[in-house]
């Protein structure tokens, strides 16, 4: 592969990825809380969102792995029956983002919780 070649299937997928993202937003998040799905999933199972968002990326990485090994695969976005290879394969790439949102909120609330903490010290 050339490398145009490459910047070409990059720029395809990073093109597909936002309109994804964007599409299937409103079906899990209908308000402006992109980590709602994974927080009220993570609540109903015990869990964090973090975990939830890594299950949800490795069921995608199973099914681009069977498709893989078995060599039954679209390489193309949408086949009559669903979703290509092409598809999976970016579904899992926003999965990976949204894993990294979650523990970017989780970093982000440790850290804070240890800010108020520390003031907290300091006040007794």
């Amino acid at each position: 592969m050339t490398p145009q070649q490459f910047e070409n299937l990059r720029d395809e997928f990073l093109t597909h990825e936002v309109r994804i993202l964007d599409w299937k937003r409103g079906e899990y998040a209908p308000n402006d809380d992109r980590l709602q799905n994974f927080r009220e999933v993570a609540t109903f199972l015990e869990r964090r969102p973090a975990e939830v968002a890594l299950a949800y990326l490795m069921k995608h990485i199973q099914s681009i792995a069977l498709a893989v090994r078995s060599g039954k695969y679209a390489w193309t976005w949408n086949t009559e029956g669903g979703e290509g290879l092409k598809q999976r394969i970016a579904d899992a790439r926003n999965y990976l983002l949204l894993l990294a949102a979650c523990l970017e909120e989780e970093n982000d609330n440790l850290i804070e919780r240890r800010y108020k903490n520390e003031i907290q010290m300091q006040q007794r």
